[in-house]
Parts: C-alpha cells; sequence; structure tokens
C-alpha cells in the first residue's frame, strides 16, 4: 500500500471495536481492486462522539458504523437511502449520506438459502435487529420480536407495522416460526427451546461457532453465520463506494489464511 497526496479516508466508526475485522476486509479489498485508499477503526466513546464523528465526515469519504452508534448517527448525516430511512438505521455512509447494507446482506442471503421464511423470531431491537426485520419482512415473513426492553421492542414493532408489515412483540418462544435471528452482542441470550424452525441468522462473528449457531446447527436448522452477514454487508458497502467489489468467497479466504477467523 502506498499512501500519498490522493490516498482517500475510509473507516469503522463504533465503541469497543478491538474485534473488528472491517480494516483487514477493506485494506485487503482496496489493495486488490487496486483504490488508492485507507480504511481505519475508530474506536469512539459516547461523549466524544459528536465532536470526533463531525470532523471524520468533513475528512472521510466513507465509513462503517456499528455498535452502537447505527441509529445515533443520522442526525450528522446529509440524506439517507430509502432502506435506511425506512430501517432507521445506518452501517454504511458514502460522502455524508447513510445506507444500509446489513439489510441488503441478510435478504439476499436468505435468498440464497432457498428457505420459505413465513414467520420470524427476532432478539433484540438494535440497528442489526431493524435491518433484519426490514430484510425478512420485505421477503414477506411476520415478525416477532423478543428484547429486554419491552419498549424498545414495540418501537420496532411500530416502526415496521407504519410500513405495511405485520410485527409483534412477544415474551416467549411458544409458537412455531421458520427463522430465528440473534441481533444481540451476547448469543448466550437465546434459550435452548427458541432454537427451532428452519434457519438461524446470527450477527456475532467472534467466535464464528456461537453457541447459537452450533446449537441450530445440532438441531438441523440451516444457518447464516455472522462472517456471512460482516463481508457481504462490506462488498456491498464496496459496491456504494466504488461500484465494484471483490466476491466473498476470495475474501474469506483471504481471512483464513491469515487466521483472522477462530
Amino acid at each position: 500500500m502506498f499512501i500519498d497526496y490522493s490516498t482517500k479516508l475510509f473507516g469503522i466508526i463504533g465503541k469497543k471495536i478491538s474485534y473488528t475485522l472491517s480494516p483487514a476486509i477493506h485494506n485487503y479489498s482496496f489493495e486488490k481492486l487496486g483504490i488508492n485508499a485507507v480504511y481505519l477503526a475508530f474506536d469512539i466513546e459516547e461523549e466524544k462522539f459528536d465532536l470526533i464523528v463531525k470532523g471524520l465526515l468533513e475528512v472521510g469519504e466513507g465509513f462503517n458504523v456499528t455498535i452502537p452508534y447505527k441509529e445515533k448517527i443520522i442526525p450528522l448525516l446529509e440524506g439517507l437511502s430509502k432502506e435506511a430511512e425506512e430501517i432507521g438505521a445506518v452501517n454504511t455512509i458514502f460522502r455524508k449520506k447513510g445506507f444500509n447494507t446489513d439489510y441488503l446482506a441478510v435478504k439476499s442471503l436468505v435468498l440464497e438459502k432457498g428457505e420459505k421464511i413465513e414467520k420470524s423470531l427476532i432478539f433484540g431491537a438494535g440497528g442489526a435487529a431493524k435491518a433484519a426485520s426490514f430484510a425478512l419482512s420485505s421477503l414477506g415473513s411476520e415478525i416477532f420480536i423478543i428484547n429486554r426492553t419491552r419498549d424498545k421492542a414495540q418501537e420496532l414493532v411500530n416502526r415496521l407495522t407504519e410500513k405495511g408489515y405485520y410485527a409483534k412483540a412477544v415474551e416467549s418462544c411458544n409458537f412455531s416460526y421458520d427463522a430465528v435471528v440473534n441481533s444481540t452482542p451476547n448469543p448466550s441470550y437465546i434459550p435452548d427451546d427458541c432454537i427451532k424452525g428452519k434457519l438461524a441468522i446470527e450477527f456475532v462473528y467472534s467466535p464464528l461457532n456461537t453457541e447459537f449457531l452450533i446449537k441450530a446447527s445440532e438441531k438441523g436448522l440451516r444457518v447464516i453465520n455472522g462472517l456471512e452477514i460482516l463481508v457481504r454487508q462490506a462488498l456491498e458497502a464496496q459496491k456504494i463506494w466504488f461500484g465494484k467489489s471483490l466476491n466473498d468467497k476470495e475474501v474469506v479466504d483471504f481471512l483464513y489464511a491469515r487466521k483472522l477467523v477462530r
């Protein structure tokens, strides 16, 4: 990598993100695609968020956004894509405009699995849950939300129903559904009896084989792991930034070769 006056700045914005694989994914991609850019991690405390992010948006070309800022960053942006506005969460930025490539990643990966999803149970109600809820809703699924804070679950339900989708906040999983989604940072949060249906979707990618996914596989569910979502959303972001990207397999092979996945 050769850095000069013309090198563009990209990066990931989050809090406590020492685990992130995004710099490895994007810097490898930039080099392979012949793009004069560098991708850095910006680990930002909440009390300094506005100050730092306003500056980054002025000097940077594009960013990814992760926990806990996918919703908080919206007021600092100058516009949103249709999907990001509908969802109410942003995980990709290009020239101060917000996008949601988590949504694109989940939707495309579910379609590739070929399972018909009519009902989905989602654990969590933050930015990842919003993306998954809208992605699955757009594929014709009814959405059921479980969250520690009932009010936040209801906020997501209201957002979905306002857009014409069926959604309901629930307290238990004593009903049938086709997909179960962990959008929380804690895969062990999901009770064993809730791991059922056809498809399990996990946003956590470190470790790759979470307790949730291991149990889902043992029960015969097909799975979409956090690494699949991470790589797919990253490549969808690159398409927004540059109009091109590498393919998923090339990036995943690189991460394994560098022993960055465990």
